[in-house]
């Protein structure tokens, strides 16, 4: 169904779907009129549910929306799922399977040339044709050992205290910032709510107190940077403060270098966390020492799912002026086939069916994984989730798909 909004209210039916999805993810009870706002918050998306006659609440639901996704050197549209629960007393019966699957189809039918999520359970997934395309990593930072390699300031911050006018300015950046990164996805307005305000069911639909926006502006006043933080843990008892970063987004790596440098110069403050940082964060390296940073794990973050080979191949850009033969294998039948990858127009790479005999043949899943540039063919290669016909050819494909930067996701969905 769609939802209905009026007055910043959804609608019954919204909020029904909205209580079973909030039940299912073990959030604390809401009233009604606090679903409703959530429920406000998927205005223009799509939610699925299976449902148990006589209960207008479903046992089983799934939410889904269009969203602009980063490839190197340009962007597609793409299915962007959430919001995958099911009823406890209700498991077991392929209530999820049949929502996903319904979820893909329709947007094979609408043109969408992949389809994405994040999941605690991403084996999960892989039956279905995701692979792993983008990461994250937990960093710690102790700021009484940091010190910047340059230790000249430039630029200025901005506190910004409400957050319609901190999404005026961090709007912009994102947009532009999130362009750099493959995997990236634009935001919704309900994202940006619950990452300004912190206001979501989790938390009965409180604003968050501690938590903080800065944005930065270069020496003639443009912003280009901003960081959004909350206070973790108070200096009462250890005498320091824990500063959790809930989004740190910079256009320019002047804006990266202030906004830490913001961060680590406020006073009270001993750590600062960041959940969801990149794998290759910068940081270490403006630091003299890069014991500082303290790396604390790895998650995976982006679930990719090709449904056209072709079209997606096509959006993005190639370093390499070669060509190479894939042969897909998708057992739901999306996109399989053998497809010649030709990039000698790097601006405009041609993706055709062919009868030639392939260079690489593999599962749907694993190009879901190197499409981005996130993870390398060879070491799908050496663990047998592909494989390599020709000779070096999964060295080749390492190439033809290496981005210009890691892929990265900041926003958790």
């Amino acid at each position: 169904m769609t939802p209905r909004v009026t007055e910043g209210s959804a609608d019954a039916g919204t909020v029904a779907w909205t209580r079973a999805m909030s039940a299912a993810f073990l959030a604390p009870r809401s009233d009604s009129e606090q679903l409703a706002r959530v429920g406000a918050g998927f205005e223009g998306q799509r939610l699925r549910g299976a449902y148990a006659d006589p209960d207008p609440s479903p046992v089983a639901t799934l939410r889904s929306w269009d969203a602009e996704l980063t490839v190197p050197g340009g962007t597609v549209t793409a299915d962007a799922i959430t919001g995958i629960g099911v009823r406890s007393t209700h498991r077991r019966l392929g209530l999820a399977r049949r929502l996903l699957a319904e979820d893909l189809a329709a947007a094979v039918r609408a043109g969408s040339p992949a389809a994405v999520l994040t999941s605690t359970q991403g084996s999960l997934y892989e039956r279905f044709g995701f692979g792993l395309a983008t990461r994250t990593r937990s960093i710690r930072l102790d700021t009484t050992k940091a010190r910047f390699r340059d230790p000249a300031p430039r630029g200025s911050v901005e506190i910004v205290d409400r957050p319609d006018a901190a999404l005026a300015l961090a709007g912009p950046i994102h947009a532009r910032a999130r362009r750099r990164h493959p995997g990236a996805l634009a935001r919704t307005p309900g994202q940006w709510e619950v990452l300004l305000t912190g206001i979501a069911p989790w938390n009965g639909m409180e604003p968050d107190r501690q938590r903080g926006i800065a944005v930065w502006r270069d020496d003639d006043g443009t912003p280009a940077g901003y960081v959004v933080q909350r206070v973790e843990e108070g200096w009462h008892g250890a005498g320091a403060a824990t500063l959790g970063i809930v989004d740190l987004q910079a256009t320019t790596s002047d804006a990266y270098t202030e906004l830490w440098r913001h961060l680590c110069s406020q006073d009270l403050v001993g750590t600062v966390t960041w959940a969801q940082a990149s794998v290759d964060e910068p940081l270490p390296w403006l630091l003299d020492d890069h014991r500082a940073v303290a790396v604390e794990g790895e998650r995976a973050m982006v679930w990719l799912r090709v449904l056209d080979a072709p079209g997606l191949l096509a959006a993005r850009r190639y370093p390499l002026e070669e060509a190479i033969v894939l042969e897909i294998v998708d057992d739901a039948g999306y996109t399989a086939g053998r497809w010649r990858l030709d990039t000698h127009d790097r601006l405009a790479p041609v993706v055709e069916p062919t009868r030639d005999a392939p260079d690489v043949v593999l599962p749907v899943s694993a190009l879901g994984s190197v499409v981005l540039g996130g993870v390398d063919p060879r070491v799908l290669a050496r663990s047998g989730r592909l494989e390599e016909v020709s000779a070096g050819a999964a060295g080749q494909l390492a190439r033809l798909l290496a981005a210009p930067s890691v892929p990265w996701n900041g926003t958790p969905f």
